[in-house]
């Protein structure tokens, strides 16, 4: 009760302690091991420290307190009744020993402090008693490892194991997916034949360590046996001649082995065999056997053994002898007197054809439903390990004749299998695949013709349209009595007589009858229209024919008569066409009596051909007295025309076919010139006029008329200011040249029309040299002339005085006359009628070529009409041009 007050005092002292001066820190275990390994049967010491500022409470305990005591306390520890005896404790220091510590004192202990005023800690501390390890023994399971299968080994001990540890032939074994190692076991999974060896497992605790190993032995195989033959690695077969001897021997991996060899069910104990002098009713199939008690796995080898003799006296053979296509097959067999072997079959020296019908059997070759290709040279090259036999048998397969093939040649045709020409020659060949050669016989086109060519050629020469037909080739084999046919048939053709066909059309009534004609060849020609309304056909000649109502929609629409033949087809087209282009002209001719006629045509296009009728001034026109109406009405002939009797009138012409029609006309006038010109040559020899008429107008020849000089030296005198007629043309004339003339002489030119004796008008006159007379407009220019002259003139005399003047004061010289050039200039103006080079006048109802009051030099033959100038930009020698009045 005193203590218990003693301690209350305490704690009021440090609680007003720690209001006064603030807070204290809490009481520190330290533990240096926190975890204690002993020998069972010694003592173990529990050590820990402590920081405080004052004595603190202790307290042991393990599920319950088994110790506590004050630090420095006078008094004894507190020490539970299971405990007494086993603890030594020291209550100055917080430490706890434990004596003679058993396995059964393997535990966690708790140790906690606190002090009045301080805030308590608590630790704990891991006891670990050990036995020491005495002895070490490893076990294997199952006792007999067997290769494939795992494997457990056990290291057992007596005392406390903590730790294991496994080597393998004194190397630490390698942890993995085989070796796995658990406690005191190492597991060794799928055992293999090198995991064999000596293993030791080491045991060991804080206290101490022991080692022991154990011999592993792993049991396996028997591995595939290997079969040697004289000592040498040997196959699934093994080949010895007849007499030999032969040593086998069996070999396999395995532990434990047993061996034994089997024959015809014979069976001999161990691994090898002899065979001594070999002979053929010894081989067959010779099988090792290998067994393994632990494994109880049984394994074999089979060794075949051949016993061959020398190859002698090989041969071939065939069935049936004399093989053909067709039949079901065809064996070739060989055989021999001595030996036996393998057979390698070659056809034509190389290897067969990858072919299902070809089976090789053990001593023959079958070709199954032979043909004609599997004729050849077969080989047998018959083989054993000890001899080589070859031998050649020729082999013929009959066959055919297959269905011939007929060709044809021709020089003269192209493609005589199309057709030939009558007259040409025609060479048919026949050939069929067949073994032995076919024989040829040929049925003629001629059904006429009785007989039978034999041959594989047939030659056909001048032939003709009695030949054409069907051509028969009958090839033959005798080998096997079959004969095969082949048809080919043989057009013989002709041309058509013309190029191609004619077309045309034809009025019947109000219909029109169109005509295709194409005839001769053969076959015949057949034709078709194509753009009519219907289509149809016939052969040679083909009329179809269109009615009145049909006929407007074929105006101007082209109708295509089509003509079909083998060698050259053609076309013709033909156009219903209504009148058109019509326009009338007209031709008038003179007889040497003065007597005109006159023809008016009316031509144009149209089809079918139009019928033309006349009329005159609106009087219709009929053939009697002077009007003749041609056989085809496009001419109306006017006899006896007279331009001063009421011919000269409007003819008109309606030109009607059955398509339409169309109108014109035409108003015949008298003779006349319309346009007319001239042309001079450079040496002023010759001169070119040409004229022109009027569409209408009647004309049936001109004169060419001339004044001046004669042409040429004549008798009859004239005057050379007559006209007079030098020439005389036709009504087709439109110019004429007129030479030779004479330089500088003065000559006119002009052309009459005629009907007749008839004269029309005169063309407009053409000068050349002076004119006789000037016309009033030559006059005006004359004066106007003269005055710009005298004007000018005036104005270079004044120039001239000044200029000497001038002169005059710088020098004194003479006073020149005035140039004789001026002279000639004013001259000129005083007359105004000079000469002119080559100068042509028109008369003043015509064109004027040149100018009267200038010079000229006229260009090789320029052509001057109405209008036209002269040009004059070169003096050449005067020449005087005139207009005459």
């Amino acid at each position: 009760m005193a203590r218990n007050s003693c301690q209350f005092t305490c704690h009021v002292v440090v609680i007003l302690f720690l209001l006064v001066f603030g807070e204290v820190d809490g009481v520190t275990i330290t533990v240096p091991n926190p975890t204690v390994s002993a020998e069972a049967g010694t003592d173990a010491v529990l050590m820990v420290s402590f920081t405080s500022g004052t004595n603190p409470y202790v307290s042991w305990e393990l599920d319950l307190s088994i110790a506590s005591w004050t630090i420095n306390s006078d008094q004894p520890a507190d020490i539970a009744q299971a405990y007494k005896g086993r603890l030594t404790i020291n209550t100055k220091a917080p430490s706890l020993t434990l004596n003679k510590v058993t396995t059964a004192d393997a535990r966690d202990y708790k140790v906690t402090m606190r002090a009045t005023g301080e805030s308590s800690d608590e630790k704990f501390i891991k006891l670990n008693v050990y036995e020491r390890i005495t002895s070490v023994n490893v076990t294997v399971s199952p006792a007999d490892p067997v290769e494939g299968k795992d494997v457990t080994m056990t290291c057992q001990i007596t005392g406390t194991g903590t730790k294991y540890s496994w080597k393998v032939n004194e190397t630490p074994v390698i942890l993995d997916s085989r070796h796995v190692a658990s406690g005191n076991t190492l597991t060794i999974k799928s055992l293999v034949r090198t995991d064999k060896g000596q293993y030791s497992c080491t045991a060991e605790n804080p206290i101490n360590s022991l080692r022991n190993s154990v011999d592993l032995i792993v049991y396996y195989g028997p591995d595939d046996p290997v079969i040697k033959v004289d000592n040498a690695n040997a196959g699934t077969q093994h080949n010895a001649l007849v007499g030999s001897t032969v040593q086998l021997d069996c070999v396999s991996e395995s532990l434990p082995v047993s061996y034994n060899w089997k024959y015809n069910s014979v069976s001999t104990a161990g691994g090898s065999k002899t065979l001594s002098n070999i002979q053929r009713n010894q081989e067959g199939d010779y099988i090792c056997e290998v067994s393994n008690a632990k494994t109880t796995l049984v394994k074999s080898k089979t060794i075949t053994i051949k016993v061959y003799d020398m190859i002698q006296g090989l041969s071939v053979s065939t069935i049936p002898v004399n093989p053909k296509e067709g039949d079901a097959q065809v064996e070739i067999t060989y055989a021999t007197d001595k030996g036996s072997g393998t057979a390698m079959w070659l056809k034509d020296g190389t290897a067969l054809p990858n072919d299902p019908r070809y089976t090789v059997t053990a001593n023959s070759l079958k070709i199954n439903s032979p043909g004609r290709s599997d004729s050849g040279v077969y080989t047998c090259n018959l083989n054993n390990p000890f001899s080589t036999s070859t031998i050649q048998k020729t082999i013929s397969i009959f066959y055919g004749p297959e269905k011939p093939q007929i060709s044809a040649t021709s020089v003269e045709n192209p493609d005589p299998l199309k057709y030939v020409l009558v007259g040409t020659t025609v060479l048919l060949k026949c050939k069929a695949e067949c073994d032995p050669p076919a024989t040829y016989y040929w049925n003629v086109g001629n059904q006429d013709d009785p007989n039978v060519p034999e041959g594989a050629t047939l030659n056909l020469t001048n032939i003709q349209a009695n030949q054409a037909g069907s051509y028969t080739c009958i090839a033959v084999n005798d080998k096997i009595n079959k004969r095969v046919r082949n048809v080919v048939p043989l057009n013989v053709y002709q041309k058509p007589v013309s190029a191609g066909p004619t077309c045309s059309m034809t009025p019947v009534n109000s219909d029109l009858q169109f005509r295709c004609s194409w005839l001769g060849g053969i076959p015949k020609v057949s034709l078709k229209f194509l753009g009519l309304s219907e289509v149809k056909e016939a052969s040679e000649t083909l009329d179809q024919t269109e009615t009145a109502a049909k006929l407007p929609a074929l105006n101007g629409k082209a109708i295509t008569c089509v003509g079909t033949h083998p060698i050259a087809p053609n076309n013709c087209s033909i156009t219903p066409r209504s009148p058109e282009g019509i326009l009338p002209s007209h031709n008038a001719t003179a007889q040497p009596s003065g007597k005109v006629s006159v023809t008016i045509s009316c031509k144009g296009s149209s089809q079918p051909p139009a019928t033309v009728t006349w009329s005159k001034a609106g009087q219709l026109l009929t053939s009697g007295g002077i009007y003749t109406i041609s056989n085809d009405t496009t001419d109306l002939t006017i006899t006896g025309f007279n331009i001063s009797g009421g011919d000269l009138a409007t003819y008109t012409c309606v030109s009607t076919n059955l398509l339409g029609s169309q109108k014109s006309s035409i108003n015949l006038t008298g003779p006349a010139i319309s346009k007319s010109s001239i042309l001079v040559n450079p040496a002023h020899t010759v001169v070119t006029l040409t004229w022109e008429t009027p569409r209408d107008s009647v004309v049936t020849g001109f004169d060419v008329q001339m004044t001046g000089p004669a042409l040429q030296r004549s008798s009859i005198s004239r005057a050379a200011t007559d006209w007079s007629t030098i020439q005389t043309k036709g009504p087709e004339a439109r110019n004429t040249d007129i030479s030779p003339l004479q330089p500088g002489e003065i000559y006119q030119f002009r052309v009459k029309p005629m009907v007749g004796q008839n004269e029309g008008p005169p063309s407009e006159t053409y000068s050349l040299g002076q004119d006789p007379g000037l016309s009033a407009g030559a006059i005006a220019g004359i004066v106007i002339g003269s005055v710009f002259g005298f004007l000018l003139l005036l104005l270079l005399l004044i120039l001239l005085i000044l200029c000497c003047l001038r002169r005059k004061k710088q020098r004194k010289e003479p006073k020149y006359p005035v140039p004789k050039t001026k002279e000639r200039v004013a001259t000129g103006v005083s007359q105004p009628n000079i000469l002119l080079t080559g100068g042509v006048t028109a008369a003043r109802n015509g064109p004027s070529i040149g100018n009267g009051n200038r010079a000229y030099t006229p260009e090789p033959y320029t052509q001057y009409d109405k209008s036209s100038t002269l040009p004059s930009n070169v003096t050449p020698p005067a020449v005087r041009m005139a207009t005459t009045v």
